[in-house]
C-alpha cells in the first residue's frame, strides 16, 4: 500500500518517536520566534529613531540584521506550519540577508513589453443594404418630367 492509502492508526502515530521529537523542535522554535519578534521590534524602533535624528540616513548594519531576522522568522514559520522539514538556526546556518541597496528602496519601473502588441481588431458592422428608392414612373402628361424625348415611350 502507498503512504496515502494506509489506514489511519492512532496507536502507531502516538508511538512514533519522530512526531514527539518534532513537537520538541516546534516548542524550541516557538520560543526562538518570540525572541526574534522582540529583536525585530527593537530594530524597528532603533531604525526609526536613527532616521529621525540623522536626517533620513538609515543604519545599514541594523537594516541588514532586520533583513536576516525576517528571513529567519519566515524559516521558522515554514517549519512550524509543516511546509518544510528543514530546521532553522541553530540546527542550520544563520540565514543570509538580501543585499540592501539604494536601488532596492526605489520603486520599480514598469517593464517594457518584449513582444509587440497585436493591432486591435477592426470593428465590422453589418449594414443592411439601402432600400432602393423607387423612381417615379414617367408620365407623358407630366411637364416636370426631365427625361429626353427619345427615351420616352411612344404610344
Amino acid at each position: 500500500m502507498s503512504e496515502e492509502n494506509k489506514p489511519y492508526d492512532m496507536n502507531t502515530i502516538v508511538k512514533n518517536k519522530s512526531v514527539w521529537i518534532r513537537l520538541l523542535y516546534m516548542l524550541l522554535f516557538a520560543f526562538l520566534y518570540s525572541a526574534a519578534e522582540f529583536v525585530i521590534l527593537a530594530v524597528v524602533v532603533y531604525q526609526f529613531l536613527h532616521v529621525l535624528l540623522t536626517g533620513g540616513d538609515k543604519d545599514e548594519r541594523v537594516a541588514n540584521l532586520g533583513s536576516q531576522l525576517s528571513v529567519y522568522v519566515y524559516q521558522i514559520l515554514q517549519f512550524q506550519t509543516f511546509n518544510t522539514e528543514d530546521k532553522p538556526f541553530p540546527m542550520s546556518d544563520w540565514p543570509a540577508a538580501k543585499k540592501l541597496t539604494a536601488e532596492a528602496d526605489k520603486p520599480k519601473a514598469t517593464r517594457k513589453r518584449t513582444t509587440p502588441r497585436k493591432p486591435a481588431a477592426k470593428k465590422t458592422t453589418t449594414r443592411k443594404p439601402r432600400a432602393k428608392k423607387e423612381e417615379p414612373k414617367a408620365d407623358e402628361n407630366n411637364p416636370t418630367d426631365n427625361t429626353p424625348p427619345e427615351d420616352k415611350p411612344t404610344s
